[in-house]
């Protein structure tokens, strides 16, 4: 575990760490992105800037929620983006799954293999009955890792708007697996 009370995560490719003050400027340019905010929210979001990312990161952490940084495994210090496990919506009983990767390292797999790691430490560790993805409906690379993660579509128990100009979102969610029973023999 670290200062922050969550733990360091790793894949054969990538190291998942704990979001820290020092990862909020690299966040922040990456916010700035008009190809990576294209489906996300406005350029200029104040919710998006320095201040607003730091409002947000490490509020949850006592949940054992929160934000990873994602670095490639042999570049400690090359921020490529984050994922997250954070409370979903008002009543915050249900938790989201957030990722964000500069435009540089799309279409690499990092997603799929940082997003893979956090589910396991969700459903395994902080044993979550289910994690929801609220992403918006035309923003098909983000649809399609959840779908290859086996997300399906939520029932709408609020709607959430997302994008600029604002649509609303679609909701996915991915049930913690079963443990399968094993016969006696």
């Amino acid at each position: 575990m670290t200062m922050t009370g969550l733990p360091e995560l790793k894949t054969a490719q990538l190291a998942l760490r704990p979001r820290q003050l020092a990862d909020l400027d690299a966040i922040a340019t990456m916010n700035a992105d008009p190809e990576v905010m294209r489906y996300i929210a406005p350029l200029g979001d104040p919710a998006m800037s320095r201040d607003g990312i730091a409002a947000r990161s490490f509020s949850h952490i006592a949940r054992g929620l929160g934000y990873w940084s994602v670095f490639p495994a042999t570049e400690p210090g090359a921020l490529i983006g984050y994922v997250g496990l954070i409370p979903d919506g008002e009543a915050q009983q249900q938790v989201q799954l957030s990722y964000r990767f500069a435009a540089r390292h799309w279409g690499q797999g990092h997603g799929f293999e940082a997003v893979s790691r956090l589910l396991r430490h969700g459903f395994e560790t902080l044993a979550l009955p289910e994690i929801v993805i609220v992403t918006h409906p035309q923003n098909l690379a983000s649809l399609r890792l959840a779908a290859k993660l086996g997300f399906k579509p939520a029932p709408r128990q609020v709607m959430t708007l997302i994008g600029a100009p604002p649509v609303v979102a679609t909701r996915l969610r991915l049930e913690r697996p079963r443990e399968q029973k094993r016969e006696p023999y």
